[in-house]
């Protein structure tokens, strides 16, 4: 590595509040998951924590341009804030499209803010794997506040209520009635339900939001999400749902379920990463490419031999893992 580039100069100016280390530092941590152990190690005395916000919803609902207004708010009381937005990979170049830095120009130059798009490359739950890290060295730069911002594939967005504090799940009018909604799953994960674009209507989502949350038995006991209505474009309502993020925070540190939600995004992290480690062991030490399009070949015309052929497979696999 470029000795201007090395993870202990960068580390250096990023101690320094070089927003040019920070990107760095996050392409480091996005396209080598190693280099994390080594960046956080000259880290760990940073004690800042940021408050993590989870912004949700199908794709259409206004997701980048409520999560713009957001910010200003933020930035207007002099808030430091980082943003994470996960948008679609390519299929061909593995890429983001960057829709999101499209939408959100008037913040992405604010002094305060430092906003990067990720490719969420196939992750599921709409999550990029490196969204974890990327909160991380947030915070360690001091960051007040951290929005991550999901792709917005509708039924598969659920992880991003391990990885936040306070998840707010977006609807527009026209989305759906009660049952498509259940069956969305998003009374399951939201602490704030907003129904943007109000502009078209929208107060019969609203009514039936209520109705669910009445009927919801896996709610959070101690705080009733509410739904509310905003107009992204022109700001209307956001003042207000700004201050039931705030409410939600305070229910969270009184209640001391904040502590209990940083211990589940840990448990989260620490699980993925065990896989992420797992499936490259068995990749890149265990069976090649080639072995795998060979067995592939073969069950060609034997396809209902696919579990013989994958324990055959691990019958001269050793694991040196000692058993508890």
């Amino acid at each position: 590595m470029n000795k201007k580039y090395s993870i202990e100069n960068l580390c250096n100016r990023f101690k320094e509040n070089d927003k040019v280390a920070l990107s760095k530092l996050i392409t480091l941590v996005e396209n080598d998951p190693d280099s994390a152990l080594e960046i956080f190690n000259k880290l760990n005395h940073v004690e800042n924590e940021s408050y993590i916000i989870g912004i949700t919803g199908s794709p259409g609902v206004g997701k980048s341009t409520l999560t713009g207004q957001i910010v200003k708010r933020f930035t207007d009381q002099d808030k430091k804030v980082g943003v994470i937005s996960v948008d679609p990979t390519s299929p061909f170049s593995g890429g983001a499209f960057l829709g999101d830095r499209v939408r959100m120009t008037d913040i992405s130059c604010h002094p305060n803010v430092f906003m990067r798009s990720l490719a969420s490359r196939g992750y599921k739950g709409g999550i990029s794997r490196a969204v974890f890290d990327i909160s991380l060295l947030y915070e360690a730069f001091g960051m007040d506040v951290i929005i991550i911002e999901t792709v917005g594939v509708g039924q598969a967005e659920f992880e991003i209520y391990k990885l936040v504090y306070t998840t707010v799940v977006i609807l527009v009018p026209g989305y759906g009635d009660a049952i498509q909604m259940q069956k969305a799953g998003i009374i399951e994960i939201g602490d704030i339900y907003d129904v943007n674009k109000k502009d078209l209507g929208g107060e019969d989502i609203v009514v039936q939001i209520e109705m669910m949350l009445d009927d919801a038995t896996t709610s959070q006991s101690g705080w009733r999400p509410p739904a509310l209505m905003t107009n992204s474009i022109n700001g209307e309502g956001i003042d207000d749902l700004i201050e039931k993020i705030y409410d939600h925070k305070e229910y969270l540190e009184q209640s001391e379920i904040l502590k209990e939600k940083k211990k589940q995004r840990y448990t989260f992290k620490l699980k993925e990463a065990m896989v992420d480690k797992i499936e490259r062991i068995l990749f890149e030490q265990l069976f090649d490419k080639d072995e795998l399009e060979t067995a592939a070949s073969e069950l060609l015309n034997k396809k209902f031999e696919i579990y013989h052929k994958l324990n055959k497979m691990f019958d001269n696999v050793k694991f040196d893992v000692e058993k508890k």
